[in-house]
């Protein structure tokens, strides 16, 4: 009695541990997403301020400028020959207008405010645009990027009238008289705007002209816009979004633009998360690592008490599996006469299919769908092998439950040995065969992942010899990369990389997949005429189309009087 209290009280800390470090694990992984959604957030609002700022720092100087055209005072700067003394012109006033330049009726620069301008005295602009845009309009006018040397620069101009008095803007009392401008350059807003705000080891920039795509600024050492566009999501004002860039893995992109006169430019932020994402990773690792030991601990100590009460009967049940066999656990190969479930992907005989990721029971449908094709078929299940015969009507096929719970008329089986023993004698008694291994991470949890690679070999070389299908299905989470590696190696990803690099798709087919898929998860059909109008084709291209992806498995159309309804298969699915 003594020793029975033991084990349950180890039993209970066990499973008050196991509720811990559930909900530890659920904290850990909601906080990882909580803080890079909070990052993405942070990084927008930054980016769109940084634009704002820009924008709102060259409309303040236009602003300005047009406020000092309306004086007298700008027939003349009267500056002394560009010595930078800019309290003539703005007293005590603070402005964003750090020079001046008074270009007369010709378009002959003629007087500046600072010695860095010196050298513009005596040009012609009569050409430029922003000297012959406000002469003609009578309206300030922001030019775009204007390259002078290797130096990037906005220039504003506006008007100057001939006049004697303060006249409220628009001015135009007496002649044109020339125009005053200012230059300012891009690196300056850099230094403003910008540069406070990103670090060159974690974000890069670009600063681009949005309809042309031109690179106007960039962060050292990566390459023009242009250059990498297509690895990245087509961007647009205000877009947040994390996705997956080449080198860099996941990455926060944000966009904003801003409106420079007739020019829209966009800042763009990219922020790989492997570069801020280091720190929650450590704490995370020290957490799990933590808590492994402890259960390593406790469960070993467990492990132990219970071997000392049940190596008896232990022993015994090693002695009973050694003998298993299809006569003894009563499977018997018979074929199902009626058709149920269809699943939209045909498999060959001779190979070992790996379904990943399967919430929506493929392995199952494909299982099934074999067995419509007259194969004789044996399910290692770990779901009730009843609600799976109630689910799908068989009547049949023979089940192995992976549990170690003995079940009465039901085979029970998580020992690998003695699951491939029974599979190779049902293939060799069987003219043709399927076999669906459900769940192979959990025989994981019950043998040694050595053995379980050695299995598959040999169940590879099995389907080879004999007619048969073998499918896997499998929780690609609950392994680690090296032993999820070495089971595609010997296996058909189904939906994963095989099937992906057997179908390329152009940009109109991936996008008449996503519209389908779309409509089919709000239940409305969709026909020929409906993607001929969506996507502006004519009705030989959707045709064409449409066939291409039905001979791919990516779509199904069914005849339903004479209306065709198109449907997204899940090979479909996993596509998009």
């Amino acid at each position: 009695m003594k020793s029975n209290r033991i084990l349950v009280l180890i039993l209970a800390s066990l499973i008050i541990l196991g509720i811990i470090i559930f909900i530890n694990i659920l904290s850990f992984a909601n906080i990882e997403d909580v803080i890079i959604n909070q990052l993405m957030e942070n990084q927008r609002l930054e980016t769109e301020f940084a634009a704002n700022s820009i924008e709102n720092h060259i409309k303040q100087v236009k602003d300005e400028l047009v406020t000092l055209s309306k004086f007298p005072l700008m027939e003349s700067l009267d500056l002394n020959n560009c010595t930078g003394d800019m309290r003539i012109i703005h007293e005590n006033i603070e402005s964003k207008i750090d020079s001046l330049l008074r270009v007369d009726k010709h378009g002959n620069i003629v007087e500046c405010s600072s010695p860095r301008f010196s050298n513009f005295l005596g040009l012609n602009i009569k050409n430029k645009d922003y000297f012959k845009t406000p002469k003609e309009t009578n309206e300030p006018f922001i030019a775009g990027l204007v390259r002078q040397g290797t130096s990037h620069q906005i220039i504003i101009s506006t008007p100057l009238f001939e006049t004697t008095s303060y006249t409220p803007y628009p001015n135009f009392i007496g002649d044109f008289n020339g125009i005053l401008m200012t230059i300012i350059e891009l690196d300056h807003l850099y230094n403003l705007y910008l540069h406070p705000f990103w670090s060159s080891d974690r974000s890069f920039f670009f600063l681009i002209n949005a309809d042309t795509g031109e690179t106007l600024l960039k962060s050292e050492g990566v390459s023009d816009y242009n250059d990498i566009k297509s690895s990245i999501p087509e961007t647009k004002n205000g877009l947040s979004t994390i996705f997956d860039f080449d080198g860099f893995g996941d990455t926060i992109l944000t966009s904003s633009d801003l409106i420079l006169g007739s020019e829209t430019w966009r800042l763009i932020v990219l922020t790989p998360l492997k570069n801020i994402g280091s720190e929650i990773s450590a704490v995370q690792k020290r957490h799990f690592f933590s808590l492994a030991f402890i259960i390593i601990v406790v469960f070993s100590g467990f492990l132990l008490l219970i071997s000392l009460y049940k190596s008896r009967e232990e022993v015994q049940t090693k002695l009973d599996r050694a003998n298993v066999t299809l006569e003894k656990l009563g499977i018997k190969i018979e074929f199902e006469k009626d058709k149920f479930t269809r699943a939209d992907v045909s498999l060959d005989a001779g190979k070992v299919y790996l379904v990943k990721e399967d919430d929506e029971n493929h392995a199952h449908e494909l299982f099934i769908s074999s067995l419509n094709k007259g194969y004789a078929g044996l399910g290692i299940v770990r779901e009730d092998p009843r609600k799976i015969r109630e689910k799908y009507n068989l009547q049949k096929t023979s089940f192995i439950w992976l549990t170690n719970i003995k079940v009465d008329k039901i085979p029970c089986e998580t020992n690998i040995d003695n699951i491939f023993n029974l599979v190779s004698e049902f293939v060799k008694k069987s003219k043709k065969s399927v076999i669906l291994i459900d769940r192979l991470d959990y025989i994981l949890t019950e043998n040694a992942f050595d053995n379980v690679i050695k299995k598959i070999h040999a169940l590879k070389d099995l389907s080879l010899s004999c007619e048969t299908i073998i499918i896997l299905s499998v929780k690609p989470e609950l392994f680690d990369e090296k032993q999820l590696k070495a089971i595609e190696a010997e296996t058909v990803d189904l939906y994963g990389k095989h099937f992906r690099k057997n179908v390329e798709l152009s940009d109109l087919e991936l996008s008449i997949l996503k519209y389908v898929n779309g409509n089919n998860a709000s239940n409305k059909l969709v026909s020929y005429k409906d993607i001929t109008r969506k996507f502006g084709i004519t009705k030989p291209t959707t045709r064409s189309k449409i066939r291409k992806l039905q001979r791919l498995q990516l779509l199904d159309v069914e005849q339903k009087g004479r209306f065709k309804s198109i449907k997204i298969t899940s090979a479909g699915r996993r596509i998009i």
